[in-house]
């Protein structure tokens, strides 16, 4: 059986083809059997409170006077699972709004004794009762914010586009309390109007309101208006409400710190200053900048052993980025995939490794060649008027000095130069009549002695009336050191009936399209239509939910050869009891790899299944635990299985800790080796992870992160690669007397301390410490880890302060 498409030279008989499509009819139904729930309907007005009558203290309790002036506001639905039936416990929520912002009380009814409190640093995924209130600021359903506060006081938040793209990188200035009460629980927030950005108006305005409640006891989510994942309106379909007078003027925020780092390896201290600037001249227009700053070790990336020919991505961490960071999105994309995102904007370039060249004979340390570059400063505008978004940003790097060591042993200073960047984006979104129709450009450009990038992509967007169709497309232009490249892609989406959607993603990357200096993409020369077929059903006799997935992958290069062929099919069960079950496997086509010989020629890869088999338990249980089995065939069809286990302890609401550890047992794993040769190891892999936490109180934390992988690879095979055709590898005798034996031992530990003195105002005590060993041939797993500990490579402390004035 194979895909439809003649380079392939599968056998695809009329007889396979009819049995495929009896499969899948047997697999899937046509439609998840109900019709789309409606989103509420009407503008409603919003309390009027003047801040002088208010006098709200934001302690949680919700007995200030002014809250029996509001009226309540309930009606919540069960929406996971997406039953849509009325909750079973009461919601209260009022809410008003003056010249500072607005105000929450969220009053959430409830048995004492069925509580779950969980503190968490901030955005952490922690299973326990909470409440969300998200704001269309646009009022049409352009761009939002997402706000939720956790039974124990602890925040979450994020930005909103449509649909439903939600980004929890953004952290904005609101606060919240809660408090536990004999019958429930209860939550009191403001929202302050300086934290959003809101379009010019004239008297009166109109924002969208979304309120969702998470029950963790029946594992229940509920929200008003009823907006389940399998419906395709989310962020368009917030109630409306229409405010008067508001207007807000002109918001100031200065936003300094003070950072001490020492260095325990060379005995260093260093100190700095600096500061992020934000002002708001108007409701709708903001200018950040920031100079001199501080992108200092309070945060950690995770450990990723990346021997492929492909990049990792991280995600950015850095305050300043992430502020008004959404007006340059320009596609679903740029949130991530299957193979990470494909965006025009990764900031994480800005301030990355310096650009050096190094001298031969001259060696370089790992550490001082991946250290961040150090900014000047860099400047940000984004804004809307009317139906038009804008924004652009402008960063510069420090040039920078490194140490080396010659041959001799004696010290080589090398000298790297700063790369500039500038940024600007155009948007224009229409929602007249219903739906969404929107256009944009991006254009990037990096500057270096040695090279220079210019990118340029014009985006569409568009949202059916009806909710049935979803476009998102971009296409690209790359000019790099005069080598022009060009690219586009798109992602279409119909939905029939909730909980049925049919997705194909289309792409096309010529060999020269080269968006890396300033964006991100896995790989250029790459050509693709895929489809995917997902169903969610709720309310079973049997479960509380069921998702199925069927995919069929077509990917290939300019040569019209296959790079990535598949059929998937997976499932995704949750229990009455609130356990899970998620089951998968894929079949890969043949097909050929271009990429892992780094240039030096294309193999054939035959056929290759996996599978995948994942269990968990109740989550909202103090103690609670998963495990896993897979096995992805390696690209010579060996074994390359994978087990996993993890638990999480939560015996109360201040002290948490997360383990997770997973082992891998490879028969055949192909690594490039240098020129056209390739080694097939045995190779066994031990990852586990620890994080504890333990809160002081919601405003102050003690963390623990230990994360440490180990490899042991032992040569088993060796290849080469024909360099006049396109062929298996052919297998050939051990090339010389040299061991491709090596083993691989990084660690990273980190305990922090965190104060949060205000909202976005922070105190931090860090002590960081990592490795990445040098391969030693022969060495026990225990010895990797123990010396993983004492040969470091990072071993700093940091004390930084950071407090947020005005605003």
């Amino acid at each position: 059986m194979g895909l439809l498409v003649t380079d392939v030279r599968l056998s695809w008989t009329l007889a396979g083809r009819k049995l495929l499509v009896l499969m899948i009819l047997a697999f899937f139904p046509l439609t998840a059997g109900y019709a789309q729930q409606p989103a509420a309907s009407g503008v409603m007005q919003m309390t009027m409170i003047p801040e002088d009558r208010a006098q709200i203290e934001l302690d949680g309790f919700l007995n200030e006077a002014v809250w029996q002036q509001v009226p309540a506001i309930d009606g919540m639905r069960v929406i996971n699972p997406d039953t849509l039936e009325a909750a079973s416990l009461r919601t209260e929520t009022r809410i008003f709004y003056n010249e500072r912002g607005i105000y929450v009380a969220a009053m959430n009814f409830q048995a004492g004794d069925t509580l779950v409190a969980r503190m968490s640093s901030r955005d952490d995924p922690v299973p326990r009762d909470g409440f969300v209130l998200s704001i269309d600021a646009s009022g049409n359903g352009t761009y939002g914010y997402f706000l939720r506060v956790n039974l124990g006081g602890t925040l979450s938040d994020g930005t909103i586009l449509p649909e439903r793209q939600i980004s929890r990188d953004w952290d904005g200035s609101w606060d919240a309390e809660t408090q536990e009460l004999e019958n429930g629980w209860s939550a009191e927030i403001f929202i302050p109007w300086g934290m959003m950005a809101l379009p010019q108006a004239g008297e009166t305005r109109q924002i969208g309101i979304y309120t969702e409640r998470q029950v963790m006891y029946l594992n229940e989510t509920w929200s008003w208006p009823a907006l389940p994942n399998t419906n395709p309106e989310y962020l368009s379909a917030f109630q409306k409400f229409e405010l008067s007078g508001i207007n807000p003027r002109t918001q100031f925020t200065f936003y300094p710190y003070a950072s001490g780092t020492h260095n325990n390896l060379s005995g260093e201290t260093k100190a700095r200053t600096g500061a992020d600037v934000y002002w708001r001249p108007n409701s709708n227009t903001q200018l950040s900048a920031t100079i001199n700053p501080d992108f200092g070790t309070v945060e950690s990336d995770d450990i990723v052993v990346n021997l492929s020919a492909f990049e990792t991505f991280f995600s950015e961490k850095r305050t300043f980025f992430l502020e008004g960071q959404d007006v340059f999105q320009t596609s679903p994309r740029n949130g991530g995939g299957p193979f990470g995102p494909t965006t025009m904007l990764n900031t994480r370039r800005i301030g990355a490794a310096p650009v050096i060249s190094v001298p031969a004979g001259v060696q370089v340390s790992a550490t001082d060649r991946n250290a961040p570059s150090d900014l000047l400063g860099a400047v940000k505008v984004t804004g809307t008027q009317g139906n038009w978004r804008y924004g652009t940003m402008v960063a510069a790097e420090d040039d920078m000095e490194l140490r080396g060591t010659a041959a001799d042993g004696s010290r080589v200073k090398l000298q790297s130069t700063g790369r500039d960047f500038a940024i600007g984006r155009l948007l224009y979104e229409d929602t007249a009549g219903g739906g969404r129709r929107g256009i944009g450009w991006i254009g990037t450009r990096m500057d270096h002695p040695n090279r220079q990038a210019t990118v340029n992509g014009v985006d569409f967007a568009y949202f059916s009336a009806d909710t049935r169709w979803s476009f998102d497309g971009q296409v690209l232009h790359s000019d790099v050191n005069d080598v022009s490249g060009q690219g586009g892609f798109f992602d279409l989406n119909y939905r029939p009936a909730r909980g049925v959607q049919h997705s194909v993603t289309g792409t096309y990357l010529d060999e020269t399209l080269d968006i890396n200096d300033v964006g991100y993409v896995q790989r250029n020369d790459h050509q693709q239509l895929d489809y995917r077929l997902s169903v969610t059903e709720s309310g079973l006799e049997k479960y509380r939910s069921r998702t199925r997935g069927f995919n069929i992958i077509n990917q290939w290069n300019a040569d019209g050869r296959p790079v990535r062929l598949g059929l998937f099919f997976n499932q995704g069960l949750t229990y009455h009891n609130n356990t899970s079950l998620n089951a998968g496997f894929r079949y890969f086509p043949a097909r050929i790899d271009d990429r892992l010989s780094r240039g030096n020629g294309t193999y054939k890869i035959p056929h290759r299944l996996a599978y995948d088999l994942n269990w968990r338990s109740d989550r909202s249980r103090p103690f609670s635990f998963g495990f896993g089995i897979g096995n992805a065939e390696e690209d010579l069809k060996a074994n390359n299985i994978n087990y996993s286990f993890g638990m999480d302890w939560q015996p109360n609401d201040r002290f948490s800790t997360n383990m997770t550890v997973s082992y891998r047992d490879r028969e055949s794993w192909l690594v490039h080796r240098g020129g056209d040769r390739m080694t097939a190891f045995t190779a066994t892999e031990w990852s586990p992870q620890l994080n504890a936490s333990y809160f002081i109180s919601a405003k102050q934390q003690f963390r623990i992160a230990v994360q440490w992988t180990g490899i042991q690879a032992k040569e088993d095979r060796f290849y080469r690669i024909d360099q006049s055709d396109v062929r298996h590898l052919m297998e050939v005798s051990k090339p010389n007397l040299t061991s491709d034996d090596f083993t691989v031992s990084r660690m990273s530990f980190q305990a922090r301390y965190r104060w949060e003195i205000a909202p976005l105002s922070d105190l931090f005590v860090v002590y960081t410490r990592g490795s990445n060993l040098p391969s030693v041939g022969d060495s026990e797993f225990q010895d990797l880890l123990f010396d993983a500990w004492s040969e470091r490579v990072t071993d700093t402390w940091v004390v930084k302060l950071r407090y947020r004035l005005g605003g």
